[in-house]
């Protein structure tokens, strides 16, 4: 485990783990692609349809880019959280995927981990050069045109190390006008002598996604890589360094440190149908009106009125949000046996600080045959948005292990997490601050090697963020990211996790068997969620909706078989996980595009199903290795139909579930150099991981007439590439 580099069997919890090794194997993208199609528990929602703009969804918690996701993980890059101040999202395009060492995927609420671990969290540790000495690179091309490069380089001398990784990625996208540029650096430097360690970790980042996100299903009927709407781009540039260390203190007392600093510009851009007014005051000027029908003129850059004309039917809406964070933490861990009995005691500070500038404008635009906007330059007088927030974050933490009998552990743990949050805008100034105590109790029992059970429970808890502080009003719903105004205060969220379990590993002389399941329930207390309540897709507002239940069973079984004395093997995995994700308290939601709406409402009952959250997840990996070299392998994911977001009465047929087979081929010609081949979906299954309610009759003329806006999955598709090893 990251951070106590306690065992596995040690944990009250299904704990998973993802190598280094893992991902080069499948050569996935990134991280969410390669748990999208192996982890257990695991689904993907393609809401943007950019390849590295995911939902990550991990027993029914979000982990996202998105603004307006119910974000509900946490994520640490080498012990430091990679949450974003503005809205706990998760970005997950700035890290190169051949930097990494190690995941660990925790479940549950592990207080530990801090803010927004309501039902997970997870860990990366990087590669240095004591870790990863050699040289490696990797060059693919295929559909889409799609071309992705990797190098990495480690070596070290006696105390000093050295790493450097870099990936380039570039393509088309299958979507109509879905480009995609992401260029990720990543460098270590590493100290070591004896049990005293330094790193100094520099990251960088440049990307630029065009994700067009969810289309009418009318559309799509006719042409899947159809886009609703033009351009969806977003822009991220990343600087971040880490320096950690740690040192021993006495024979069984360690002392380690890290401090951060991670900044990061996000600039996007989107085009949206959008009807101006003709002044009903000066008639032939072009006004902007609003929902209570009061116009303001729209002036071009000398001061005059613009004049009005029926060709603006668009806008262009433009963000630039730069968020920079830094912080310390520090951690005493203590492993002398107590009263004759192993014992592992962690004592921990962590604080810091985050600083977000928002602004946002809208300017008149029109579309084109292509549904994409033509900026006329004219910006709307009503639209400048200016917001900035303070965050300050502390917590203190404790955590004990302790043996009571020879292969059963009871832990125990707690954290204090306090949060203030400042904001300074037109309409929004105030301060808000939360604060909560949250502990775990568990127990892990593994007499044999074949056999253990674990059982535990967690709390921890998630302070509303500043997007959704600015959003929170029925009344004047928010088209995201760029419309803020005061409104209700949020209640934190704080979520209570109960898990019980079976793990354990067999062996023969040529068989490897591991297999664990487990029963989990998380409830959360004043759940906050982003409802969908405009006619546009991305229009709503953030509310606390009172309960919301994730409960359910997960299983997974993993194995070795090997043949011969060549090295010939058959790898698979097989996992499967039930959530029933529900609402438990009703509510009353704006849905303005909803077919059953009552003036604009719908009731929501105790015990609805929570959108976008399928009930079945079932993946299938097999793999065969010769011993010449060839190996193949294949994927198959299946995942069950799921609410639209917007329809959490459930009162409209599910998305239809889906399965998918991903295949691979490898075949390593001299032990420096490999070729390998990918297919993703395999049968070219017509699917969709995604859908929200809303409005297409203004862009498309009133024979689309249906609400449903679906996130289409990717077609069949294939690259070819080369492995280098140095």
């Amino acid at each position: 485990m990251h951070g106590s580099g306690l065992p596995l069997d040690h944990v009250p919890a299904n704990v998973q783990t993802i190598s280094g090794g893992d991902l080069a194997e499948h050569h996935s993208l990134d991280l969410s692609s390669y748990m999208g199609e192996v982890s257990g528990s695991v689904h993907i929602n393609d809401v943007q349809n950019n390849p590295l703009q995911p939902d990550l969804q991990y027993r029914g918690f979000l982990a996202s880019p998105l603004l307006g996701a119910p974000q509900g993980l946490s994520m640490y890059l080498d012990g430091v959280r990679l949450n974003e101040p503005f809205g706990d999202t998760i970005n997950w395009d700035l890290l190169p995927t051949n930097a990494i060492r190690s995941v660990n995927i925790m479940p549950g609420s592990n207080p530990v981990f801090g803010l927004n671990t309501l039902g997970g969290a997870l860990s990366i540790e990087t590669k240095n050069g004591f870790t990863d000495p050699g040289a490696d690179g990797t060059l693919l091309y295929g559909s889409w045109g799609r071309k992705l490069g990797l190098v990495s380089a480690g070596a070290h001398g006696e105390k000093l190390g050295v790493f450097a990784a870099a990936q380039v990625l570039d393509e088309d996208g299958w979507r109509d006008l879905s480009p995609t540029r992401a260029e990720q650096v990543f460098l270590s430097t590493s100290y070591e002598s004896g049990a005293s360690k330094a790193e100094l970790s520099l990251f960088g980042a440049n990307t630029t996604l065009t994700g067009n996100a969810a289309a009418p299903e009318q559309l799509l009927a006719q042409n899947r890589a159809a886009i609703f709407t033009a351009p969806d781009q977003t822009q991220n540039q990343l600087f971040m360094a880490i320096l950690r260390g740690e040192r021993p203190l006495a024979s069984h007392l360690h002392l380690s440190a890290t401090t951060y600093l991670r900044t990061n510009r996000t600039r996007s851009v989107n085009g949206d149908q959008r009807e101006w007014a003709n002044c009903m005051a000066m008639p032939g000027i072009l006004c902007s009106s609003d929902d209570n029908m009061v116009e303001t003129p729209v002036k071009d850059s000398a001061g005059n009125g613009v004049t009005f004309d029926d060709s603006y039917d668009a806008a262009n809406n433009r963000t630039d949000t730069r968020q920079t964070t830094y912080g310390v933490a520090a951690q005493l861990s203590v492993d002398a046996p107590l009263l004759d009995r192993e014992n592992h005691f962690f004592l921990g500070a962590d604080a810091g600080q985050g600083h977000v500038r928002f602004r946002s404008q809208t300017t008149v635009a029109t579309l084109d045959d292509n549904r994409s906007t033509i900026d006329a330059g004219f910006l709307d007088p009503t639209s400048l948005i200016a917001v900035d927030s303070v965050t300050n974050e502390l917590g203190l933490y404790a955590s004990d292990t302790l043996s009571l009998l020879p292969n059963l552990y009871l832990s125990a743990s707690a954290r204090l997490n306090v949060t203030s949050l400042s904001l300074v805008g037109d309409d929004v100034t105030g301060d808000h601050s939360f604060h909560h105590i949250n502990p775990a109790l568990g127990a892990s029992y593994q007499p044999r090697p074949w056999i253990g059970v674990f059982a535990g429970f967690s709390e921890s808890n998630r302070a509303p963020t500043a997007i959704e502080l600015t959003c929170a009003s029925p009344d004047d719903p928010c088209r995201l990211p760029n419309a803020f105004v005061a409104d209700p205060p949020l209640s934190q969220v704080v979520a209570h996790t109960f898990e019980l379990g079976a793990r354990g590993t067999y062996r023969q002389e040529r068989l490897k068997l591991d297999y664990s399941a487990a029963a989990f329930q998380t409830t959360n207390t004043n759940d906050i969620i982003f409802i969908s309540s405009g006619m546009v897709a991305n229009q709503g507002y953030f509310s606390n909706v009172g309960n919301t239940r994730r409960q359910g069973i997960e299983a997974q079984l993993s194995g070795r078989r090997r043949f011969g004395d060549g090295g010939a093997r058959l790898e698979w995995t097989l996992a499967y996980t039930y959530t029933d994700a529900t609402f438990q308290s009703p509510f009353i939601a704006l849905s303005a595009t909803h077919p059953d709406a009552m003036n604009g409402q719908i009731n929501v009952a105790a015990g609805a199903h929570i959108p976008s959250i399928p009930k079945s997840i079932g993946k299938l990996g097999l793999r065969y290795v010769s011993a010449f070299g060839l190996s193949a392998g294949a994927n198959a994911i299946a995942d069950s139909s799921q609410y639209f977001r917007g329809d959490e009465a459930n009162l409209l047929p599910q998305i239809p579930g889906y399965v998918v087979v991903n295949a691979r081929l490898a075949y390593q010609i001299v032990p420096r150099i490999g070729v390998f081949l990918l297919a993703n979906n395999l049968f070219d299954a017509k699917y969709s991981t995604f859908g929200v309610l809303g409005d297409a009759t203004d862009v498309l003329g009133p024979t689309y007439d249906s609400a449903k806006f679906l996130g289409p999955g990717a077609p069949r598709s294939a690259w070819a590439g080369v492995d280098l090893h140095y």
